[in-house]
């Protein structure tokens, strides 16, 4: 199977898969100094962290969850800034009564002065052994602020103490809820990074249910693949140009797929059917270690014969939306563009 990158080079066919360059100024000599400062201390942090998670699993299962709990707790206070500032971008209100509580509240964000045109069902990610931080809260907010939408933020039991495939039971059990509750409005999912994983696998056995989906998904930087044997991970891995090592993300995949094999299409929804899913929107960087996941998901969405656009910047991080520079703000736009255009598509 020939990938979609080299028929693209080829000029070859590809029906409904749509692929745009997006051209970035050139970031000054200070931008870069300080991206690759935080992309060595997010490894460094995540290297660390993972190193005390093997040496507390080798202590049994207890010592193992309050490592994990602590990771969890340093990584909300290194994922910052936020919560003071999520009210500017959409405000926050209760969800109506009996959302889902898998791992804690679900959050409800509705845009500030207008009334919402559809639901945004987000799902986080944070390599499935973390909660949804701070810094991508507001991100859930920015988007729905820009695209005029609610914003559904179901949670999610995590790895290792809930392996594969309780998170995807959860986002299952949430957008069943969302459509009972919800049953007349347009929905968009979006996810970034392992939550894409989450969701992909979430939506391949609605699907095969019979049931729903929903009218279109966006994914931000998706980690769909827990083979690892993508050349981007591996060169990113080898020349140190990522903000987390293949050696952390193994433990992790490790962690979240349990008993289940890496390539098994729970684990990595890359191998699962796309036959019969939403129209979908991808942002990639070449810059980020997991590219190739994404470039893989154009495989299966055209050969499939599934509608996909894939939008690449050149050299921005792994989910950069989630910082706040003109890069992030520029993808969220052009993003919120697409959901928009979904929400409010008659029939």
């Amino acid at each position: 199977m020939a990938s979609i990158a080299v028929a693209r080079q080829a000029g070859v066919a590809a029906p409904n898969i749509r692929f745009e360059d997006v051209a970035a100024p050139a970031r000054s000599a200070a931008i870069r100094w300080a991206s690759d400062l935080r992309m060595r201390l997010e490894r460094d942090f995540g290297e660390r962290r993972m190193r005390h998670a093997l040496a507390a699993a080798a202590d049994g299962p207890e010592a193992l969850r309050r490592s994990m709990q602590d990771t969890r707790a340093l990584l909300h206070r290194f994922d910052r800034p936020v919560l003071p500032r999520v009210a500017a971008e959409a405000a926050r209100v209760p969800p109506p009564p009996g959302a889902p509580a898998a791992a804690g509240p679900a959050e409800w964000f509705e845009p500030r002065g207008e009334r919402p045109r559809g639901i945004v069902m987000h799902v986080h990610g944070g390599a499935f052994i973390a909660s949804r931080s701070p810094r991508i809260t507001r991100l859930v907010a920015r988007f729905g602020a820009a695209a005029g939408a609610s914003v559904f933020a179901p949670t999610y039991r995590l790895a290792p103490e809930h392996p594969c495939p309780a998170a995807i039971e959860d986002i299952r059990a949430a957008w069943q809820w969302l459509r009972r509750e919800r049953p007349n409005e347009r929905v968009v999912a979006l996810a970034e990074s392992a939550g894409a994983a989450v969701l992909l696998a979430a939506l391949q056995a609605e699907r095969d249910q019979g049931a729903r989906l929903p009218d279109a998904v966006v994914l931000l930087s998706p980690f769909v693949d827990l083979t690892l044997q993508s050349l981007s991970v591996i060169s990113a891995s080898l020349t140190g140009s990522a903000s987390f090592s293949m050696a952390s993300m193994a433990l992790a995949a490790r962690f979240y797929r349990g008993s289940l094999p890496a390539d098994d299409a729970r684990v990595s929804p890359l191998f699962g059917r796309f036959e019969k899913l939403p129209p979908m929107l991808i942002h990639t960087s070449r810059g980020d270690i997991l590219h190739d996941d994404a470039l893989g998901l154009a495989d299966r969405m055209r050969d499939a014969g599934g509608d996909l656009s894939v939008r690449i910047w050149e050299a921005e991080t792994h989910v950069w939306e989630r910082m706040n520079g003109p890069e992030a703000r520029r993808s969220i736009e052009l993003a919120a563009r697409f959901i928009e255009g979904h929400l409010t598509k008659n029939g």
